[in-house]
């Protein structure tokens, strides 16, 4: 393991923080990211392919969002994509404890600039979802119903945050 020194304490990185270029999740994370995928694939499998944890590979760069919406796509079980180069369209990011808000927002103008039409950034402590799109427009949501401007797609947010 590497390990990365601050004022406080030596932390180490875990091979999952060096391999994927973000911190470890945990388990509010974990929850949030399983409770939006199932709302995802339960009200939208038909018109979106919803993938977590997918390597996608930007200008020689790899990134790993939370969870990638894309149009449906095929698929071969006998060829399989280790890296995918096709932008979805939007990219779902949940804040994790040891990562800072920065770190990601940095992410989502590399996205916008290969095509993705909104990323959404949660932050688990308030059970806020901000809602990014191309030009720096944001949208927040608290207690209300989400609706993505670039896809459509609606959720409620009392059932991720539970």
């Amino acid at each position: 393991m590497e390990t990365v020194e601050t004022l406080e304490a030596v932390e180490e990185i875990s091979a999952y923080e060096a391999e994927r270029g973000k911190p470890l999740p945990s388990k509010n994370h974990s929850r949030i990211q399983s409770n939006i995928t199932g709302l995802l694939w339960n009200q939208y499998r038909k018109e979106y392919d919803i993938l977590t944890e997918l390597s996608l590979e930007f200008n020689g760069k790899t990134y790993v969002p939370d969870i990638c919406v894309f149009p449906p796509m095929t698929y071969d079980t006998m060829r399989d994509e280790v890296r995918v180069t096709q932008p979805p369209l939007t990219i779902v990011e949940i804040l994790s404890p040891r990562q800072s808000a920065d770190e990601v927002v940095a992410k989502f103008e590399i996205y916008f600039n290969q095509g993705v039409k909104s990323c959404w950034f949660i932050i688990p402590a308030t059970d806020s979802i901000f809602i990014f799109t191309p030009g720096r427009k944001i949208q927040v949501f608290h207690d209300e119903p989400l609706t993505d401007p670039a896809t459509g797609i609606s959720i409620d947010l009392r059932e991720i945050f539970v």
